[in-house]
């Protein structure tokens, strides 16, 4: 279990499966992830020991409720760089901080008990609501992939953005003044 300010990182467990293959398949998140088909239930458990050969998978709780996944993969230990992956799946928590307090303390795992040096990801360069969070966790843009995603009749780039250990430092400097100042009511 790792415990951030309003959310709590849990180990996928196969309870989780249901859960997940409803978010897989709920149209905004399957858009963004960039998924290329509707998930079975054999899908998702498939996907789920996947990411547990091959990183550290995460249901994202507030309280007791899981609302969405998120996990960190594609390890390359010479460099101590991973990729990370993130969706709030439960659609009336989207817009509250929780994708940025579910980044916020992976990233904190990531860096402090992993000893990580940087940490990548890639998004659809038009997920409006994604882009702003991922930078306010510390992620700049390095690249962006032209046409790489066909949705809805046109072409989608990628985005390629990283964050590293002191760009996240700055960021968390940022966070624990930004919640200071919103328990304190100002």
């Amino acid at each position: 279990m790792i415990q951030g300010k309003k959310v709590t990182l849990l180990p996928v467990s196969d309870a989780d499966v249901p859960l997940i293959h409803q978010w897989m398949n709920h149209p905004e998140v399957w858009r963004y992830m960039d998924y290329e088909r509707p998930f079975s239930l054999e899908d998702v458990r498939q996907d789920i020991e996947t990411a547990r050969q091959e990183g550290q998978p995460f249901t994202i709780l507030v309280g007791d409720r899981p609302i969405g996944r998120i996990g960190l993969n594609r390890f390359r230990p010479r460099d101590r760089i991973c990729a990370l992956y993130l969706f709030i799946g439960e659609p009336s928590y989207w817009g509250h901080g929780y994708a940025r307090d579910a980044c916020m303390t992976i990233l904190a795992f990531a860096f402090d008990r992993m000893d990580l040096h940087q940490v990548e990801l890639w998004t659809l360069a038009d997920n409006v609501r994604a882009i702003p969070m991922y930078r306010k966790c510390g992620f700049v843009p390095e690249a962006t992939l032209r046409q790489r995603s066909f949705k809805g009749g046109e072409w989608i780039d990628h985005l390629i953005m990283s964050v590293n250990r002191d760009e996240f430092e700055n960021a968390r400097q940022a966070w624990n003044g930004f919640v200071t100042q919103a328990s304190k009511g100002t």
